[in-house]
């Protein structure tokens, strides 16, 4: 979209901009993407319709865009506004994706490598204690049972997790199921709160660039709780649209519908009263974004270290339990 904005800000006519977009494109994918919108285009139809008609999925936001920049003939205005919406969209959830990738790879390999030195390493070690019939001490006790643990149900516990996660993939198929289990998440210390800030933050922006856009209200409310990815909390902005369907102010609405939402309720009050609402939520969604990259960071400069210690106080009890009775043995001696 970045692209098409420039190009047709440059004067190229739009088939051509695309035209030139797919000959530049990194992957086929995006080629052939392109290319769908394209065909379209030379057979008559408009770009909005067009990106209705791709077979890829194009968020419903765009379209509207779109078809607002075509009728106003400002569609390389509306492509720069729509382009940077998307991106600090995507952002927000490579910040929350930051903070759950790293302490889940460092807890999934240390959990890895310790099962491992219990299959393999563990039993070879203690075996020589058991030939010594000497009393071995408590840590080396609550090693070595873990160890016969692993072995012996280590791969039916695998198994077990397998299952758990077939079988909760597959209950998560049932919608109404799936908006408990997104209401539960939001009540999740840390996670959750990241989550609502983010889903807050992308349905303000949605909604500030559509209106900005010339997009009627009624209608950018549906797209932009179509973007809320939290069902539990799409549900709530779907009855704050149906509220303003029945001619409630968007204030209102969200005071009766959303809790907990101060501060949006506050800012979009004083944008209806200016009629400057659609500024007032782009900057409710920058305050969301600025508040959730605190927040990640804050949280992962407190976990790192404490993962680590974690880790390190883990194996070095695997070490002390395996070197204790060495010692021990080495004194008898």
């Amino acid at each position: 979209l970045h692209q098409q904005a420039i190009l047709i800000q440059s004067g190229l006519p739009l088939e051509e901009s695309l035209r030139m977009t797919i000959e530049q494109a990194e992957t086929d994918k995006q080629r052939r993407m392109v290319g769908s919108w394209r065909s379209e285009i030379t057979e008559g139809r408009s770009f909005s319709e067009a990106l209705r008609r791709s077979p890829y999925k194009i968020p419903d936001s765009v379209i509207a865009g779109v078809g607002v920049g075509e009728e106003s003939g400002h569609l390389d205005k509306i492509l720069l506004r729509l382009a940077e919406e998307l991106e600090t969209s995507a952002e927000n959830r490579k910040t929350i994706t930051r903070a759950l990738v790293y302490p889940m790879t460092l807890i999934s390999v240390s959990i890895i490598m310790i099962s491992m030195m219990m299959v393999w390493v563990v039993p070879k070690i203690t075996a020589v204690f058991a030939s010594s019939n000497r009393e071995l001490p408590l840590i080396t006790k609550v090693v070595v049972s873990l160890s016969d643990f692993t072995q012996d149900y280590g791969l039916y516990l695998l198994g077990l997790i397998v299952l758990l996660v077939l079988g909760f993939r597959r209950a998560m198929q049932n919608a109404e199921r799936k908006q408990r289990w997104h209401a539960f998440i939001l009540t999740l210390p840390g996670v959750g709160r990241w989550l609502r800030m983010a889903d807050i933050s992308d349905w303000a922006r949605s909604l500030g660039v559509l209106l900005n856009s010339g997009v009627p209200a009624l209608a950018a409310l549906n797209i932009s709780s179509a973007v809320v990815s939290n069902l539990s909390l799409q549900s709530k902005f779907k009855k704050v649209t149906e509220a303003m369907r029945q001619g409630s102010s968007l204030r209102k609405a969200l005071e009766d519908n959303l809790d907990g939402s101060g501060f949006l309720v506050h800012m979009v009050g004083s944008g209806e009263a200016s009629s400057e609402l659609d500024k007032m939520l782009l900057r409710v969604a920058e305050y969301y974004s600025v508040r959730l990259n605190n927040a990640v960071e804050v949280f992962l400069k407190l976990l790192n270290p404490i993962l680590i210690i974690l880790m390190g106080a883990m194996i070095l009890a695997i070490v002390a339990a395996i070197m204790l009775p060495i010692m021990d043995m080495n004194n008898a001696i």
